[in-house]
């Protein structure tokens, strides 16, 4: 059965918080407390989950027999388009709340950001909704996701140019294990279920 209400659209809003911040459980409602929305981003967002597959050869077979499993790598990317102090701590992997090592305040109130020392880097959770705007509108929310657990691998590269053309902070967030739960969660609603 075809269900064109099923086929979804659109950009998201992205959050982020400390490691073990309280989880959304509904798809709709307020994130809780400790997630902080990332404001604007240049191109959306992407995530992907990679699986690293070996194939089981027997000697009287030219396909293999099965496959298997050995490894998954999962990534949220994206480009933070809000040039805040705070966006590009995240960026850095300073955390969301950083360090006198990694930020501080200058006599006149500017603040100042530093990159964190080896070793001394901050994973954070992400998560992703569809945006809250379509939901106070009465329109059906479609997915959250919550990925637990997260280290940003991806090259930092600031361009500034004329015209037009915005300074982003491209970020490819890297999935990892928590201890005792999945590296990510989707949250659907019912009309979505199958």
């Amino acid at each position: 059965m075809y269900d064109g209400s099923r086929v979804k659209v659109g950009p998201g809003t992205l959050y982020a918080a400390p490691l073990s911040t309280t989880e959304p459980t509904a798809v709709t409602g307020a994130w809780p407390a400790g997630w902080q929305s990332l404001g604007y981003t240049d191109q959306g967002s992407v995530f992907s989950l990679t699986p690293t597959v070996q194939p089981v050869e027997v000697e009287e077979e030219y396909w293999p027999v099965k496959n298997v499993i050995t490894g998954y790598a999962g990534t949220l990317t994206f480009a933070l388009a809000e040039q805040t102090a705070q966006n590009l701590i995240v960026a850095l992997n300073g955390g969301l709340t950083p360090s006198t090592a990694v930020k501080g305040t200058n006599a006149d109130g500017s603040v100042w950001v530093e990159p964190p020392n080896i070793g001394a880097e901050v994973r954070i959770m992400l998560g992703w909704d569809s945006l809250p705007e379509a939901a106070a509108s009465g329109a059906d929310p479609f997915s959250r996701l919550i990925a637990r657990q997260c280290f940003q691998t991806g090259t930092l590269q600031i361009t500034r140019r004329k015209g037009n053309n915005k300074a982003i902070y491209p970020c490819t967030f890297s999935l990892e294990k928590p201890a005792g739960v999945q590296p990510v969660r989707f949250i659907y609603p019912a009309s979505l279920a199958a």
